[in-house]
């Protein structure tokens, strides 16, 4: 072992997003989209997508959240133990 000691729980942070004033890092692909389509507007656009996002982190919406709630909300309020083929074939009634 190396004489640096490292405080309990140190990679828990490892696997968290890079977040950019609140954005999340990979939101800043999107600037990538400019090679493709070179011109103003797609700069405006990306950086409008960009800073609503910044805009909804700042009352505690962040993406991550969003996406949570956007499965939360497709997947239902019933969930059950099992897969839908198997209730739809042997619970019958």
């Amino acid at each position: 072992m190396s004489d640096q000691q490292l405080q309990p729980g140190y990679w828990r942070n490892a696997s968290r997003l890079l977040n950019l004033y609140g954005i999340p890092a990979p939101l800043f692909l999107l600037y990538l989209a400019w090679f493709r389509f070179p011109s103003m507007v797609t700069i405006y656009v990306i950086t409008a997508i960009i800073g609503g996002f910044r805009l909804l982190s700042f009352f505690g919406w962040t993406f991550k959240v969003l996406v949570m709630r956007l499965a939360y909300l497709m997947r239902g309020k019933r969930l059950s133990g099992r897969p839908w083929w198997y209730r739809r074939f042997t619970e019958r009634g």
